[in-house]
């Protein structure tokens, strides 16, 4: 192999393979082959990615040559300010896990050190994107720095194969050459794949493969069998084809088998609920089901293999983590192509930044189950009874005693993103950083009091989120010239 050709083979046809296949279709060049192997189509392993996606996913699809006119006018796809959680462990906590950029500085003094300072135990006030979320409101963040509404983020309410077929289509309409047959067999040595033998009598090589084929990870299980996780959970999907009453946001809610999250479409409304594996759930025939263990892989690139999503590493989707984890997998293999000869330094590289995001999303999932578990809930139990990891104890005192947020290098979740889940877990700050103090006490009790009425009425004139999406998908036809 050199670095001047390259052919590279995507193997998955599921969201993993399509996401992949119209990144790697963006980079297409006459010393970049890109080849997929679509089998696989519309696996029920996809309903562990979630049905929600996050803020960055915008710029991402848009790298992908996916805009998101294109996602309104031709997919059920919607626009979402983030999580709400109801009913949460034993305490019943309930919070909206909100989009939101960062919070201000003032005088040098991080936001949340006034609410300290104030006495207010209380975040959501102040911000927009989860007043809306509660409503069921929505409209796009304006360019206006000085509006309220300026300081939310938001991402997408979707489903797998609909989302999917968005990336395919541009992965094929950017010349990646698909291939729709199945692995007869996989011809392995010294720890590198060498051909995969296809059910159509072809035989492909390849210099990178790439395994987006989802937990059986059809060409990396060859090199690195072992999957480190003991979980095992069972995710159950039923789609409701009628336009749902709320929107803007989905719903979860914790119930002593697991939880169950709702998620409005344009005109559906998915709800996926997930439990241990050997729960007494009733059966469902409406419903499409899998059952996964969660958990990753001890390399996510073995050899001349990668591991894309769910082929490195199984997230449980309670938060978008799974896909984050997707998004920064495929921009990872992007940004270390082209390669060197014997892969040796992609691949490290690619391993230590892959461990090192599946860690960290891991303390946020283990973040939400530091509150007092159901009784008597097998998957509760099981849930809080991870090991101790000193760097979530450490986020929590730092914040508990100072209201410090504690972050790290390359984290998928950001300071905001800790922020609002400490808020919302019932932690607050014993002590706030005195420099609060320079501040005239009057001033700041003015410039808060403001702040919430200010939130509040931008949040009660926003639109309902399904009229809103209405007028949007109008206009974008008026401007492309289509009709209803």
């Amino acid at each position: 192999m050199t670095t001047a050709n390259l052919h590279v083979v995507v193997c998955g046809g599921g969201l993993a393979g399509q996401m992949t296949a119209a990144a790697l279709g963006a980079y297409a060049c006459p010393t970049l082959t890109i080849s997929w192997l679509s089998e696989g189509k519309d696996p029920d392993t996809d309903l562990f990615y979630g049905h929600l996606a996050p803020p960055d996913a915008y710029r991402f699809n848009l790298a992908c040559r996916v805009a998101e006119p294109d996602l309104i006018l031709h997919s059920q796809t919607a626009l979402s300010f983030g999580t709400h959680y109801r009913h949460w462990g034993a305490q019943g906590l309930d919070w909206v896990q909100a989009f939101h950029q960062p919070l201000p500085v003032l005088e040098g003094v991080p936001f949340h050190h006034y609410l300290t300072q104030q006495g207010q135990g209380a975040l959501e006030p102040y911000l927009v994107s989860a007043l809306a979320a509660r409503r069921g409101v929505f409209a796009h963040p304006p360019e206006d720095r000085n509006h309220p509404l300026s300081r939310a983020e938001y991402g997408y309410h979707f489903e797998a194969a609909d989302y999917g077929r968005r990336f395919e289509r541009a992965a094929l309409s950017a010349g990646v050459r698909r291939i729709e047959a199945a692995i007869a067999a996989v011809e392995a040595a010294d720890g590198h794949i060498r051909a995969v033998h296809l059910s159509d009598g072809q035989s492909l090589t390849a210099d990178v493969w790439i395994d987006a084929s989802g937990p059986h990870a059809a060409l990396l299980s060859r090199l690195v069998p072992e999957t480190l996780g003991h979980r095992r959970l069972t995710a159950r999907q039923v789609r409701s084809d009628a336009p749902p009453a709320g929107g803007g946001v989905t719903v979860v809610t914790g119930m002593p088998e697991g939880w169950q999250a709702q998620t409005p479409l344009r005109a559906a409304l998915l709800t996926l609920t997930v439990s241990e594996a050997d729960s007494a759930t009733p059966a469902d025939a409406s419903a499409r089901t899998a059952t996964l263990t969660v958990g990753q892989r001890r390399a996510a690139w073995a050899g001349n293999c990668v591991g894309i999503g769910q082929a490195a590493c199984v997230a449980e989707p309670l938060t978008p983590a799974p896909m984050i984890l997707l998004q920064r997998d495929i921009e990872r293999l992007l940004a270390l192509l082209p390669v060197t000869a014997d892969l040796s330094v992609e691949r490290r590289e690619f391993n230590r930044q892959a461990e090192v995001d599946y860690a960290h999303a891991g303390l946020f999932m283990r973040a939400l189950f530091t509150a007092a578990p159901l009784d008597g809930s097998a998957y509760w139990q099981a849930a809080t009874a991870e090991p101790e990891d000193a760097r979530l104890r450490l986020k929590i005192e730092q914040f508990e005693s100072r209201g410090l947020p504690v972050a790290f290098d390359l984290e998928p979740f950001s300071r905001e993103d800790w922020l609002i889940l400490h808020y919302g877990m019932g932690r607050r700050p014993a002590r706030y950083d005195r420099t609060a103090d320079r501040a005239d006490p009057a001033r700041v009790e003015a410039y808060l009091a403001a702040q919430r009425r200010d939130i509040d009425g931008v949040a009660r004139a926003l639109p309902p989120h399904h009229q809103y999406l209405d007028g949007l998908t109008g206009y974008l036809r008026q401007q492309q010239g289509q009709t209803a």
